[in-house]
């Protein structure tokens, strides 16, 4: 099993499986649907969160133990979600969470070796 990076905002997701050697990174984006006449806008917008959050579960399934990052409270939703759907199964690999911008995909990586390392020390 490997160890996971997910840098995460309301609308895209990276994820980065960590093994040695080698990191495999998926690409996610929230889907929009469009919004019918009379419907109620902010039910859709949480419709669309829930399902954007399952599908990005839906990529951990593998993980040893996973560190989420990204701005503002995203990250914090994500792991709330994980708690409340996914617990058993996802939501307790959560081992640590920090808050970043916009880094790129190799300070991602570069973190979250250093995350884990200094994680593992602690154990």
């Amino acid at each position: 099993m490997a160890n996971f990076v997910v840098w995460i905002d309301s609308a895209h997701a990276k994820i980065f499986e960590l093994h040695p050697g080698d990191v495999k990174e998926t690409d996610m984006k929230r889907h929009e649907i469009r919004h019918h006449a009379g419907a109620d806008k902010e039910h859709n917008r949480h419709k669309q969160g829930e399902k954007f959050f399952c599908d990005v579960a839906n990529h951990l399934t593998k993980a040893h133990e996973i560190l989420l990052v990204g701005p503002a409270q995203a990250k914090d939703h994500f792991k709330s979600h994980l708690e409340k759907h996914h617990h058993e199964s996802i939501g307790k690999k959560v081992v640590g969470m920090e808050t970043v911008d916009h880094p790129t995909d190799g300070q991602v990586v570069a973190l979250a070796k250093k995350f884990f390392k200094a994680h593992l020390a602690f154990e």
